[in-house]
């Protein structure tokens, strides 16, 4: 075997490794975002029990519900982007041992066959972990829809409460 191909051969996953890494890169970006906002609940919530004799009663216990689906929803958001990175980052791992059994395939050939079972593993990993990306994209929006339909509770029962029963115009920007 050609010194030049066992090299192209076992540098080929390079392609495939980069790509794992911008989508890993992308996606620790993105559980930091979500866990800094799974923090803020738990200070929202902690700041809430703290000041619990001077909040109206029923709308203490609405956004304490609505602060524990949201504690629950992000955090399982948070849990599909960690078993993404778990299947990226293993696919790296594949890439890296396909590469090393490419370049021992040319001492021997079983190191090729599991070069090839390496690289499918890879390529598998890598499919699975944009599926739980994927996955937690489609859901993505499921918390910001909760927090308004509480706000438009909440505005209706403040309104209906309110000492002078007056109500507020809202203006729409387009």
């Amino acid at each position: 075997m050609d010194t030049s191909y066992m090299l192209s051969v076992s540098v080929s996953p390079v392609a495939l490794i980069s790509a794992c890494g911008l989508i890993t890169l992308a996606l620790y970006n993105r559980l930091g975002a979500i866990l800094a906002r799974i923090r803020a609940f738990h200070q929202q919530k902690i700041e809430l029990l703290d000041d619990l004799p001077e909040h109206d009663a029923g709308e203490a216990q609405m956004l304490l519900d609505l602060l524990d689906s949201q504690i629950a929803k992000v955090t399982g958001k948070a849990k599909a982007i960690q078993k993404g990175l778990y299947c990226l980052l293993s696919a790296v791992l594949a890439f890296l041992l396909c590469s090393l059994f490419a370049a021992a395939a040319v001492i021997n050939e079983w190191a090729g066959v599991l070069a090839v079972v390496m690289h499918v593993l890879g390529l598998s990993l890598f499919l699975l972990g944009i599926v739980w990306a994927i996955g937690e994209l489609t859901h993505s929006l499921t918390p910001l829809e909760e927090e308004s339909s509480y706000l438009e509770v909440l505005t209706a029962h403040r309104l209906a409460t309110s000492p002078s029963g007056k109500r507020f115009r809202m203006v729409r920007s387009a």
